[in-house]
């Protein structure tokens, strides 16, 4: 009843009175100016800026939701930022109890942290330490029970760590040397198609002499078969001596140079010659569980009987 009679009463003001009345309800406090929702990253920043222009209000009106019941901050450093700007903030705005509130959280927190005097009044460095002297006994056992937090993780990180490197040692593959030892025959220096070469470890060479005697050989081989099946009574006929005698030539002279290879090999071979090669190599390979094995494996020129193992 009235609530109405109020309204009725507001109502029948005249326009000007109205129009004072809706400004002044919609002037904003200057003291409460409303603060668009930040984050706490954003919100520290514009606090600094408003610290640094004197701004003491505004830096307790952004932080202190940022702080309290429970902050806000992802990491502790900006939280030690932020209640080192909300305490100075009240211990200037002359609020004693709020100001050592924040510091006393602030130590709470790092019982080692103090006021910088190149940008801190003297003042709020002398009440601060105050506020230190106070909590002396409390901010020891704090300072005792972090650096026992701190040994703890670095013995749990110095375990992890172990823990790892022998999770490393215990699957990490192992390095294989073989050493290979070689009997060569002194019989195969003799043999056509660079068997020499690849005895004595010339693959190379070997190869070479492989293939240009394969080619002569072939082209040998293809030019008496032409012959022999073009003229298989041995009768040429008078137009065709010419051409016959040059596939002959052909087939002599590749016959001659597969000789000529076959010689130069051999000499070489038994220059290279040694009764014996001794080859190394070596190679990772995963590690199996198991003990010692017998193992068999066929190399050039025979075999290789042995033993393997982790040792």
């Amino acid at each position: 009843m009235w609530f109405i009679v109020i309204l009725t009463l507001l109502g029948s003001q005249t326009g000007t009175k109205k129009g004072h009345l809706a400004t002044r309800l919609k002037k904003p406090d200057a003291t409460k100016t409303v603060v668009a929702v930040v984050s706490p990253d954003e919100g520290l920043v514009k606090a600094r800026q408003e610290s640094l222009q004197g701004n003491h209000a505004r830096v307790i009106f952004i932080l202190r939701p940022l702080l309290y019941p429970t902050s806000k901050f992802s990491t502790e450093s900006k939280e030690i930022e932020a209640l080192r700007l909300l305490g100075l903030s009240f211990w200037f705005k002359g609020d004693v109890d709020n100001a050592e509130q924040a510091f006393s959280v602030l130590l709470n927190r790092r019982p080692n942290f103090t006021l910088d005097p190149v940008v801190v009044p003297v003042g709020a460095i002398e009440f601060f330490n105050k506020i230190k002297k106070k909590m002396k006994e409390k901010l020891e056992q704090i300072r005792k029970a972090k650096e026992l937090e701190e040994l703890r993780k670095k013995q749990s990180e110095e375990q992890a760590r172990r823990k790892r490197l022998e999770d490393w040692k215990k699957n990490a593959p192992i390095l294989m040397k073989s050493t290979v030892i070689n009997k060569s025959f002194y019989i195969y220096n003799l043999f056509p198609f660079g068997v020499g070469q690849f005895q004595n470890g010339h693959n190379t060479k070997g190869w070479v002499i492989a293939g240009l005697q394969t080619g002569v050989a072939a082209i040998s081989v293809s030019a008496y078969t032409y012959l022999l099946y073009r003229y298989p009574k041995g009768t040429v006929p008078s137009d065709e001596i010419k051409s016959a005698k040059q596939i002959q030539y052909l087939q002599f002279g590749s016959g001659v140079a597969f000789f000529a290879l076959w010689l130069v090999s051999a000499v070489d071979a038994i220059v290279n010659f040694t009764p014996t090669r001794t080859e190394e190599f070596s190679r990772f390979v995963p590690r199996r569980e198991g003990g010692v094995k017998l193992f068999a494996a066929p190399v050039e020129g025979g075999g290789l009987l042995g033993i393997s193992g982790e040792f």
